[in-house]
């Protein structure tokens, strides 16, 4: 699995690498692109202050043609030298205005204004206070450089509004002394945004005193504006102008650059500022949200390289998957069928690499161990019976009451005799008759516990007590006093009359086979193993007391029960020894 690994590992560091690029490229072009826009909004306000200084002569040069007129001067003249009525004169320089320049708004003036020598209104056309005159204006700046014979512009803000101005004096007919002033004022509203718009390829916005008054911008977008240009005053002072700033309008980022007007306007906070777009920025969601589905084309879009290069990237993983993976793992699984069915006895786990050889060899270690290893050894084997039991109070087995038909010293007799009174023993045999010779066999071992005596009799008791058997029996012969015979084994019995009935079958037939019997042979076991355990007690100095065979022989078979039953053995054999100075039992589970 190396290289399954390996060439994860490198799509996965390609992978990154490759969203790393998208992420990152677009910030170098990004901060280039808001470097572009910022020197293209300095131009732009270049640009405007070039086309100011035009505007500027344009106007002046209006001006001063108006100023040339005769009729203007000689009325102006008769004004400055009070030989005329001012309202005649007022009328005749209005008709005259109006006779040189009929439309005001199609030449971009708003109002044009006539001053005597003393910078006194004589008459004026446009606005809303035409028929107004006799005030004083000469403290103007650009009126009192007109009255002193030089032409001059100013930017003038009152009302609200922004308004350039433009002033020439007016010469006497002979030439010879100024006689009067002429000024035109051109509102800078919305009319003149949109020219700078359209000559300078960006947004326009004015401000004075703190307020937006024109701008080709939605209303509400740029009100942030005149904050935003005022934290940068000191720029202003220092280089005329701020460098590109920063503006959210809505959804957009815009870019700004603000320049102040010259003159008297600039006193009173007038500035113009040239808006540009922002680029979008270079995060993931920006990229996203900017992307359109021109972009996606197939024109435009690589979709074949990068199906191609994915699809060969996958295909690529697959095949090392299945060269590292999945052919050893079949290969390994068809081996372990071998196994299983015992065509091979080992797998060839030098075939396999990596954590399949790995789990190759540990199949080999496990099948090696359960093969050649020897039979594990029972938990039970060997343990204490009183640990498995839990005896209780000192004693193997629970031991009856004293006084009990079971206590003792004594254990009961395997048989007891029958009494007198209900038992009649046949007549003795005469004595012409033989009886037959008894079969021999092995003398039992001696019960461990003492035989009850024999217990005469008399003729009278075996004659029921009507009569007397002596008397019946000739005199030569004398009954013996009768005992019980022993008692034998029930295995040496069996086996004696098994032998008994072969000996008296007639030749030819089927010899009687005596099958085997577990019952017994256990049987056996436990009441070697009670007798065995009764002698050990003796010998270390136990008493025996209340320990019957009966109650003994319970316990082991109820004991044996629970052991096959909880270690699934076969069968259970028991066995004593001495523990601590006294008798115990073992038990040892057979499993075969």
């Amino acid at each position: 699995m190396f290289l399954s690994k390996i060439w994860f590992i490198l799509i996965a560091l390609v992978s990154a690498v490759a969203v790393t690029f998208a992420l990152v490229a677009p910030s170098p072009a990004v901060r280039k692109l808001e470097a572009l826009e910022g020197q293209r909004l300095d131009r732009a306000q270049y640009a405007a202050e070039e086309m100011f200084k035009v505007d500027a002569h344009k106007w002046i040069d209006r001006v001063s043609k108006l100023g040339r007129d005769a009729i203007i001067s000689e009325s102006l003249d008769a004004a400055s030298r009070g030989s005329g009525e001012y309202s005649v004169i007022h009328r005749t320089i209005q008709d005259r205005f109006r006779t040189l320049i009929p439309d005001l708004a199609s030449g971009g003036i708003d109002e044009i204004v006539a001053l005597d020598n003393k910078g006194r209104v004589i008459a004026r056309v446009g606005g809303d206070n035409e028929k107004e005159y006799g005030d004083y204006i000469a403290g103007a700046e650009v009126v009192a450089d007109a009255l002193r014979g030089y032409l001059s512009d100013d930017v003038w803000g009152f009302g609200g509004k922004l308004e350039r101005v433009a002033g020439a004096p007016v010469l006497s007919k002979g030439k010879d002394r100024i006689v009067g002033a002429i000024y035109v004022g051109a509102e800078t509203g919305p009319a003149f945004v949109e020219r700078l718009k359209k000559n300078l390829d960006v947004d326009v916005a004015l401000l004075l005193r703190g307020k937006v008054i024109a701008s080709t911008r939605a209303p509400g977008e740029v009100d942030a504006l005149p904050g935003i240009v005022q934290q940068h005053t000191k720029d202003i002072e220092t280089l005329t102008r701020t460098h590109a700033l920063p503006l959210v309008a809505g959804q957009q980022k815009l870019l700004v650059v603000a320049a102040p007007f010259a003159g008297q306007a600039g006193e009173q906070q007038a500035y113009y500022a040239l808006i540009g777009e922002q680029p979008a920025k270079s995060d993931l969601k920006a990229l996203l949200t900017n992307v359109s589905t021109d972009d996606l084309k197939w024109d435009r879009f690589p979709w074949v390289p990068l199906g191609l290069v994915t699809f060969a990237m996958i295909a690529v993983g697959l095949f090392l998957q299945r060269l590292e993976v999945e052919s050893p793992l079949g290969k390994l699984r068809r081996e372990l069928q071998r196994l299983a069915s015992g065509d091979i006895q080992r797998i060839e786990d030098n075939r396999y690499g990596g954590k399949i050889g790995g789990l190759a060899r540990d199949v080999n270690a496990a099948v090696e161990r359960f093969t050649h290893a020897p039979a594990p050894r029972s938990e039970m084997t060997g343990k204490d019976l009183n640990a498995i039991l839990g005896p209780s109070g000192g004693s193997t087995f629970d031991l009856p009451a004293a006084g009990s038909a079971f206590s003792g010293s004594t254990p009961a007799p395997a048989f007891a005799p029958a009494m007198a009174s209900s038992f009649a023993p046949p007549p003795p045999p005469p004595s012409s008759f033989a009886p037959p010779p008894l079969p021999s066999f092995s003398q039992p071992p001696p019960p461990t516990f003492s035989a009850p005596l024999p217990q005469p009799f008399s003729v009278a008791a075996l004659s029921g007590g009507g009569g007397s058997l002596g008397s019946a029996l000739p005199p030569s012969i004398k009954p013996a006093p009768w005992s019980a015979p022993p008692q034998l084994p029930s295995a040496a019995m069996d086996d004696a009359d098994a032998d008994a009935a072969d000996r008296q079958m007639p030749d030819g037939e089927a010899t009687r086979v005596v099958p085997y019997d577990l019952q017994e042979e256990e049987d056996a076991h436990f009441r070697h193993v009670f007798d065995d355990f009764v002698e050990t007690k003796r010998s270390c100095g136990e008493s025996t007391a209340g320990l019957t065979q009966m109650k003994f022989l319970q316990k082991l078979r109820d004991n044996k029960t629970a052991l096959v039953t909880k270690h699934g053995c076969r069968t259970v054999r028991f066995s004593v020894y001495v523990k601590d100075g006294k008798a115990a039992l073992r038990a040892t589970p057979i499993r075969d």
